[in-house]
């Protein structure tokens, strides 16, 4: 925070001129952080424990303005934070960071910090009662250039697609940030390496990750390993702690991320300014292997999954084996490599780096499969990835595709993948078959879900699955940040098989337009660049509009068909069954309304009592559907299965008006 004295006296300064060597300066290479919108208090709070706080109703970085009134002699505290706990405010997870500006100033003034930025929804204000226009919040973030955006009928889930950008917001503040409220505030290269394509599609970043990318090239080792943090954080503070690495995902961000840009905008320097690097790197991993596998070093594993075995000492990495994460990530980063070589021209270091993946590629696979193609490992994260990365042989692939998919159907078509395997997972199950299995997913109303975080309030994605529980408790962890993007990674699939806007090669200058319209979303549009794409289901038809400007050549999709190519204005209708649907339906689990604290109270509210007994505990374990509920309640003469379709209509009009945003 920042602590500001205006009735302070002033004293004469001395300027004394000093010798210092410039040469390391460099001009500014990305945009400049600036003030990019101001938000009025939503609503002022007296917490049931008397604090004054105010509300600006939308998790942001940057500081508050306020404005004090002739007469006014004083001082005035800030202090910041995310969420309230049972009305109250609430800052444990800011851990150290003090998160507190403090202004001391006589008379009419607008003030505000100028050295600090914090994250927030909410600032508790004393020492002054200050009237809603006076007091005002700066977002603050690198000032890019948007380029995308996606907007749907659904409100819960375009409330999703904007907690994704805010979170983008939130967290590019000069570089990318894993948060930008706690005592940390760091560049986490694992929360940028899952959310780059995302980041791009939202917003023109490749001055920014310009930048980014060279303090990773200054920061690496010697000896070619990453900091888990860009800027290196350790090394900047002298805390001796040699902090660089080789770990799956994180330190992949070295070939990944430039290989995401490259892709994005067709711009051959992220590879070339990054070659060397990723030679680097390779080098390094290869230090960690014995007979071509990864064997030891510092891995963070499938952060934050929520597979952990419930006998074993809950931590954060989940359950899939890190050496076999790292090992997947290594097959990708070489496979990169070589790719980075061919497109340089580097004709023998490519044909070095492709044997290398093809040897390192059948050790992986010899290694984690049998000869009849059974994973060994049995995680959703593990099957995700082995069919992401092209890691399963293809003659075993259908078989692998179908394993996964059981999986997620078992585990109720909830979210327990973290870092690793969450950016993939919709790909993972829509590319091999799955689409349908994946939308279940991506709209799931429960806990833990992405829907579920909007329901719960959130106006940014959340760290964790559960930062916050259905009880409205906060996750005890003290490491819990209520706006971290790596799960925002999502809107990429929205971007990529949804709306379907899909480069072919490298910057946009092809592509392939193959919008897929999915029940709950009736009405949906996407555009990146001036590339429009939009449907809307209206009486048993989708209406299709797509524009693609001059210069673009787009092959356009429709039901897997090729309907028009170049590019142009195009309008198409096809026949569809219903896409308006409401967010539980007879086939709807009952486990998912009761882990959704908003449905719990719609339903008891519409159906009484029979959501309570010992059946229900039953039913949610196996888990039974609403459908079967009702016909058991009938059954028992508790409801008449005739009133239960204009019961379950009422319950879900009930739970829209209960999460309305």
């Amino acid at each position: 925070g920042e602590v500001i004295d205006f009735t302070a006296p002033l004293h004469d300064l001395t300027v004394k001129i000093i010798d210092y060597n410039k040469a390391a300066l460099v001009e500014q290479i990305c945009e400049p952080v600036r003030v990019t919108e101001r938000l009025p208090v939503k609503q002022i709070i007296r917490t049931p424990e008397g604090d004054l706080v105010y509300d600006f109703g939308q998790n942001v970085a940057g500081v508050v303005e306020v404005n004090t009134p002739d007469g006014f002699d004083g001082r005035i505290k800030l202090e910041f934070c995310e969420i309230l706990v049972h009305g109250n405010f609430y800052n444990a997870n800011l851990r150290t960071a003090k998160a507190t500006d403090e202004i001391c100033i006589k008379g009419k003034a607008t003030v505000r910090p100028e050295f600090t930025f914090h994250g927030f929804r909410y600032v508790r204000i004393s020492g002054a009662e200050l009237p809603s226009d006076c007091v005002t919040a700066l977002v603050m973030h690198t000032d890019m250039r948007r380029t995308g955006s996606i907007h749907s009928s659904n409100k819960r889930f375009d409330r999703l697609m904007q907690n994704v950008v805010w979170g983008q917001r939130g967290n590019f503040v000069d570089i990318p940030t894993d948060c930008p409220q706690r005592d940390e505030r760091l560049g986490w290269t694992g929360d940028i390496n899952a959310f780059c394509r995302t980041a791009a599609y939202n917003y023109d970043i490749r001055a920014f990750m310009k930048k980014w990318l060279n303090d990773l090239r200054n920061d690496q080792g010697e000896n070619g390993g990453i900091p888990h943090m860009i800027p290196d954080f350790y090394r900047c503070n002298q805390l001796n702690s040699d902090c660089r690495h080789t770990d799956a995902m994180w330190s992949d961000c070295v070939t990944m991320v430039p290989r995401t840009l490259y892709e994005m905008y067709g711009d051959i320097s992220f590879i070339a300014d990054n070659y060397a690097a990723m030679k680097k790197f390779i080098a390094a991993r290869e230090q960690t292997t014995e007979n071509g596998l990864v064997c030891r070093g510092t891995e963070y594993g499938d952060w934050l999954a929520l597979d952990n075995e419930q006998m074993v000492a809950c931590d954060c990495i989940g359950r899939t084996d890190k050496y076999y994460i790292t090992n997947v990530f290594f097959v990708n980063s070489l496979r990169i490599v070589a790719e980075s070589a061919r497109l340089l021209g580097k004709t023998a270091e490519a044909e070095l780096y492709a044997k290398k993946y093809e040897k390192t590629l059948k050790l992986v696979r010899d290694e984690y499969f049998t000869k009849n193609g059974r994973l060994a490992l049995d995680t959703v994260t593990a099957q995700v990835i082995a069919l992401h990365f092209g890691i399963v042989e293809e003659n075993h692939r259908n078989k692998l595709a179908k394993q996964l998919n059981d999986n997620v159907v078992r585990h109720g078509y909830r979210m327990v993948t973290g870092f690793v395997g969450s950016p993939y997972l919709l790909f993972a199950l829509a590319d091999n078959g799955y689409f349908d299995t994946a939308v279940r997913v991506l709209m799931k109303n429960c806990y833990p879900s992405w829907l579920y975080e909007v329901d719960m309030g959130a106006t940014t994605v959340w760290e964790r699955w559960n930062s916050l529980m259905p009880d409205g408790t906060p996750n005890p962890d003290g490491m819990n940040s209520y706006n971290h993007y790596a799960y925002g990674s999502v809107m990429e699939f929205v971007y990529r098989r949804i709306a379907g806007i899909e480069t072919v090669g490298a910057g946009f200058k092809k592509v392939r337009i193959a919008p897929r319209p999915i029940k709950g979303l009736p009405a949906l549009e996407a555009e990146y660049n001036g590339i429009k794409v939009g449907y809307k289901y209206i009486d048993g038809d989708v209406k299709y509009a797509v524009t693609v400007p001059s210069g673009i050549y787009a092959e356009i999709v429709i039901n897997g068909k090729t309907v028009a190519t170049g590019s142009g204005e195009y309008k198409f209708s096809t026949q569809s069954e219903n896409l308006d649907i409401p967010p539980y339906t007879p086939e709807s689990t009952v486990i998912e309304v009761f882990d959704n604290p908003k449905a719990v109270e719609a339903f008891n509210e519409v159906f009484g009592g029979i959501f309570t007994g010992s059946e229900i505990a039953w039913m949610k374990a196996e888990p039974k559907t609403l459908g079967f509920m009702a016909e058991f309640r009938d059954s028992e003469g508790k409801m008449k299965l005739s009133d239960f379709p204009e019961m379950l209509d009422r319950a879900n009009k009930l739970f829209a008006q209960k999460t309305e945003l």
